[in-house]
């Protein structure tokens, strides 16, 4: 079995909230949590230089060796700390401006197994109540893990929100594996995968 090698940060200990204005252009938005070492969101970067990326990665050591690797990129910008936390602050500005946030993804997030440590974990109730009502039901979530466990508990909470609609898919998106996926499929394990949308809310 894949070791997770990555060390566990706790998000309710980040506490520390970032603001951002939105880029200087009006692109459509690609959002990436947890970008980790970045192979994942290079590749999408090279592929849409025209689309504007935010990437939000808790380790502060990563979160710096990401700025270093898109120091010459305008239309990348990197946050460390709490995503839940900064979720909003970071994008609202640029969605209440008509900017559209095309696609977010959370690659392989911590799993938190233990019960008591549920609630640390990105896709939550609480944060699905409150993005769904500034997220565009245009907007595609991407969600993969190599943990079956946790991907059924994740479409449980999905189907109890607005974004319930849930279509589940086999390939890497765009064909660009993580090396973490990599790894595990090298062990000839699984990978899960969906997207979802918001419900479309009185007409939005």
């Amino acid at each position: 079995m894949a070791k997770r090698l990555r060390a566990h940060v706790n998000p309710l200990s980040m506490t520390h909230e970032y603001h951002f204005d939105g880029f200087v252009n009006d692109n459509p938005m690609v959002v990436d949590v947890g970008s980790c070492k970045g192979e994942f969101i290079q590749a999408l970067v090279d592929r849409f230089p025209n689309k504007n990326f935010v990437l939000f990665e808790i380790r502060v050591p990563l979160a710096q060796r990401l700025r270093s690797m898109f120091k010459d990129h305008s239309n990348v910008v990197v946050f460390e700390g709490d995503a839940g936390l900064n979720f909003k602050n970071i994008l609202k500005p640029s969605i209440d401006r008509g900017v559209m946030v095309e696609e977010i993804y959370v690659n392989f997030p911590d799993p938190w197994f233990k019960e008591r440590h549920k609630k640390r974990r990105f896709i939550s109730s609480k944060f699905l109540s409150e993005s769904s009502s500034y997220v565009s039901a245009e907007t595609k979530w991407v969600f993969q893990t190599d943990q079956e466990f946790l991907f059924r508990e994740t479409v449980e909470v999905l189907e109890k929100s607005a974004f319930n609609q849930i279509k589940y898919f086999n390939a890497p998106p765009y064909g660009v594996r993580t090396n973490w996926e990599v790894a595990t499929m090298r062990e000839g394990r699984c990978i899960w995968r969906m997207e979802f949308l918001r419900s479309r809310i009185r007409g939005n």
